[in-house]
This record gives structure tokens, C-alpha cells and sequence, in this order.
């Protein structure tokens, strides 16, 4: 389909094609946590722009509407404060490791969430970079824990999580997509354009910064994240067959900021090149809860 001209009409049934099969997957994934009775922890994590965030909240949604209170928990909250957080191998600084999370903190937490206590839970404000307080889990009868982040599956998460009141989701795109010629946009490659996109549209990151930053994003992820995936109960694919085609002329808009002697230079280049066998489309029939208006925002049109 990337290789011939697309009509609006067909666009439209190719999109809500896609998201009948991710709507799918987040049932199929309901199904089977509401067909274990004494679960009282989901967890769900995945790399870089995999889209967690809006499927805790559609997870969230379908659980409470079976009877289910959720309380929703971000690993993100239990960042030390910056000064505190340690360096990447590049000497930026790593919000991906274990090394920057608050561990007796998260820890204690996570003791007190499965025995079902009450539990001070911190909360971290990116602008300032430092924790700003706490909230306190009150425990409601048949309630869910929903912690989500990429920190999910990290060992020294998981040994605190008795596995037979939690399960586990991890969703990212799965799939590399044939280009001509033999070449493919790979998973990962696929993740990199949402980052791009979404960082540029609420980070104020511009390209050279999302790149520069990628190398120890894969790093981390590769030591850390994806040789646990596969461990998951649940793997959910986020991939949507359309995306190539809406995300194309965002992605060319901000890699086009790139100076042309930039190091990333050749890597966006090459990067465009394979992107432009995917015709543009616009986002104008993307649903408005779509998860991957989690990268491109809720505009009704790419620019």
C-alpha cells in the first residue's frame, strides 16, 4: 500500500482498520486480567514512545467500567531530584536507569501497594526537577494498581511484584516495515520518528537534542528493557499500519531544522529517504484517542 497513490476514502477505512486491531489487543489484555480474580497490580511498560500512557488510560477506562477502581502510579514520580540523578555515558543526564530512581523509596512503596496499605506516594514535577510532595493511597475494595513506566520490568521492580497477584503488559511496535529496494524502517526507527515528533511538539526539543540523546536511549534499553520484554504476560503491539503515511510530513519539518554540516545530518537524510516511499496523509481521521495522537497531538491535520 506505501507504494501507490491513497484516496481519502481508503485512508480512512486503512486507519480505522489499524485501530480495530489495537482496540483488539487492549481487549484481549482486559479479558485476561479480569479472568484472574485475585490480580491486584497491572503492570505496563515498554521503550521510548511505545504509547503507555494512553493505554493505561484506555485500560484504566475498561476496568473501572467492569467494576474495578484504578489507582494509577508513575515510576516517573520517584525520580531523585535532578542534582541527584546520574550521568549517561555521554554526560547527559539518565532518567532511564534504575541508578535514577529513588529505590528504598519505590521500594517501601511497592512492599506496602501489595499488601494492600496504606501508602505515601511522592509526586515529581519535571519542571523543577525535584519532588514536590506526596499523595496519599487510601486502599478501596476491589481495587487495581496500575504502575506504569519504562521501569516496570527492571529487576530490581519486578523481585518486589509476587507474580501471582500482578501481570504485566509491555506494548511498543513490533514490526520493521518494508521499504523498496530491500530496506525497512525498523521498530526502534519507528519509535525514534514518534520522539522526534512528539519532543519537538510539547519538549520544545528540537532534532539535534532527540538525536543526540538516542544513543543512550537505545543503550539503556537494550540493557535494561527490551531482554525483559518478552517476560511479560502481555505483549501488545502499537505499531498502526497507517502511521508511516500521517507522520511523514511532521517528521520532515523538524528534521529539516537539522544544519546541514549537524553530525545527525547523514542519519536523518537516510531516514527521510526510506520515509519518502510512504506517501503523506493527513491526521484528519486519526481518532481523537488514538494512541498515536500521543506523538502527532490532537491537531486535525499534519503540516
Amino acid at each position: 500500500m506505501n507504494q501507490t497513490v491513497i484516496s481519502p476514502e481508503t485512508f480512512r477505512m486503512y486507519i480505522a482498520e489499524a485501530e480495530t486491531a489495537y482496540e483488539a489487543q487492549l481487549s484481549a489484555a482486559v479479558s485476561e486480567i479480569l479472568g484472574c480474580p485475585d490480580v491486584q497490580i497491572v503492570t505496563v511498560t515498554g521503550p521510548t514512545c511505545s504509547g503507555k500512557t494512553t493505554t493505561s488510560k484506555k485500560l484504566t477506562e475498561a476496568l473501572e467500567d467492569a467494576g474495578h477502581p484504578v489507582y494509577m502510579v508513575s515510576f516517573d514520580d520517584f525520580f531523585k531530584n535532578r542534582e541527584d540523578l546520574p550521568k549517561t555515558a555521554s554526560g547527559g543526564t539518565d532518567y532511564d536507569s534504575a541508578a535514577s530512581l529513588d529505590l528504598p523509596k519505590l521500594n517501601d512503596c511497592l512492599d506496602r501497594l501489595v499488601r494492600g496499605e496504606t501508602c505515601e506516594l511522592p509526586k515529581f514535577d519535571f519542571e523543577t526537577g525535584r519532588r514536590t510532595g506526596y499523595e496519599t493511597y487510601l486502599p478501596r475494595e476491589n481495587d487495581i494498581i496500575l504502575l506504569e513506566g519504562i521501569q516496570a520490568m527492571y529487576p530490581e521492580v519486578r523481585e518486589h511484584l509476587p507474580h501471582d497477584i500482578v501481570r504485566s503488559i509491555a506494548i511498543c511496535p513490533q514490526r520493521d516495515v518494508p521499504v523498496s529496494g530491500g530496506r525497512v524502517i525498523t521498530a526502534r526507527e519507528i519509535r525514534l520518528l514518534r520522539r522526534l515528533v512528539r519532543d519537538a511538539r510539547v519538549r520544545n526539543s528540537d532534532a539535534a537534542k532527540t538525536l543526540s540523546m538516542w544513543a543512550d536511549v537505545c543503550k539503556n534499553e537494550n540493557e535494561n528493557i527490551l531482554p525483559y520484554l518478552c517476560g511479560a504476560d502481555i505483549l501488545i503491539d502499537s505499531f498502526l499500519a497507517y502511521e508511516l503515511h500521517v507522520i511523514r510530513p511532521c517528521a520532515e519539518t523538524v528534521l529539516a531544522a537539522l544544519p546541514g554540516d549537524s553530525v545527525f545530518r547523514p542519519m536523518a537524510d537516510d531516514l527521510l529517504d526510506r520515509l519518502s516511499a510512504f506517501p503523506p496523509m493527513p491526521a484528519d481521521g486519526v481518532p481523537r484517542d488514538s494512541v498515536f495522537r500521543e506523538f502527532i497531538g490532537q491537531c486535525p491535520n499534519t503540516k
